[in-house]
């Protein structure tokens, strides 16, 4: 004869194991968008760091980079 499943205990393990992940999930986020910022900030000083030492204003660099109005 055949075994008989439990399929409550079995949905229960799945549920448990995707809330799990999702956790997991949301802290990756969190992680993802606090490097991001930090990477923006990074380049963000550095940009105005070789700004500063060669003598460019953000007017210049602006003037540069947007498309003639």
């Amino acid at each position: 004869m055949a075994r008989q499943m439990n399929y409550s205990a079995k949905i229960e393990s799945l549920e448990a194991k995707i809330n799990k992940k999702q956790e997991e999930l949301k802290k990756l986020k969190v992680e993802l968008s606090e490097t991001k910022a930090r990477k923006a900030e990074s380049d963000y000083k550095e940009l105005i760091e070789y700004m500063e030492q060669n003598g460019i204003s953000a007017e210049d660099v602006l003037g540069a980079i947007k498309p003639n109005e």
